[in-house]
């Protein structure tokens, strides 16, 4: 008991922001077995990846937290807000499938985060585009490839256009977070896991980890593009620095295109 994460808390109204007062009691609580069956495992994966990853998770935690700030003003929302909103909570939700070893989960949030930031920065450009309207309007289909072969062919030269091509950066990541929403080869749970339910697997947690701050970095290569005089979370521009991550010269190339300048501490 001397473990913090021993002991389970719940908010109490006053802590939200929006409240109807104290909860009901209980009406219809939840057998034990059935508790355990179905957080067993996933907690005890939460304990054992948060022993030996601490720096990690705090990482990611920071880099979620910056990404909640740079979403922009609510009263004043642009054509990206709403899309970097809803990928906030893809960011969250895959550091949380992350602590509990939901290792393909987290990764399949992430190309959910990526193919958001696209559309947004679609729309940004193509704001008045009939297809883009529709989407919005909740009345027609908009993918990631679409976004991505369209601003391929209208770009500028300056404006890192050879990452929207095929077989590129923005391809490449796409394709590979593709295989793991869809289960694919080796990029299933059991193949993640090497079991039948979530466990600690070193290899899954060092793969998801960095792909995490590889889509993430790609994600705010997408924002400067929809905002021209967007600046970096100061906390997350080592993603750019970090010469081990996924793609990193190419993450470094876009970077110095779009923001003018080679990454470094202290950016603008």
């Amino acid at each position: 008991m001397t473990d913090f994460r021993a002991v389970r808390s719940k908010l109490e109204p006053h802590e939200f922001a929006i409240s109807d007062g104290q909860d009901a009691p209980p009406a219809d609580l939840v057998e034990r077995e059935i508790w355990d069956g179905i957080v067993h495992l996933p907690e005890d994966v939460s304990i054992r990846i948060s022993d030996y990853n601490g720096a990690r998770l705090k990482l990611l935690y920071i880099l979620w937290s910056d990404w909640v700030t740079a979403i922009g003003n609510p009263d004043k929302p642009d054509e990206i807000y709403n899309c970097m909103l809803d990928a906030a909570d893809c960011l969250q939700c895959a550091n949380f499938n992350f602590l509990h070893g939901y290792y393909r989960a987290a990764i399949a949030e992430l190309r959910g985060a990526l193919e958001l930031v696209m559309i947004g920065t679609y729309g940004s450009l193509n704001a008045s585009d009939e297809k883009y309207l529709a989407w919005k309007a909740g009345a027609g289909e908009l993918n990631f490839t679409r976004c991505r072969k369209h601003l391929s062919g209208t770009l500028k030269k300056g404006d890192a256009k050879w990452m929207f091509e095929d077989g590129q950066l923005l391809a490449a990541t796409y394709q590979m977070l593709c295989n793991y929403t869809h289960s694919r080869s080796d990029s299933s749970d059991g193949a993640l896991w090497e079991s039948n339910g979530p466990v600690y697997n070193n290899a899954a947690i060092r793969l998801t980890f960095f792909t995490t701050l590889s889509v993430v970095a790609t994600c705010y290569l997408l924002v400067r593009l929809a905002r021209r005089g967007f600046s970096m979370p100061k906390d997350s521009d080592i993603l750019f620095e970090l010469d081990w991550m996924p793609h990193h010269a190419e993450l470094v190339r876009a970077f110095t295109e779009l923001y003018g300048k080679s990454p470094g501490r202290g950016l603008a």
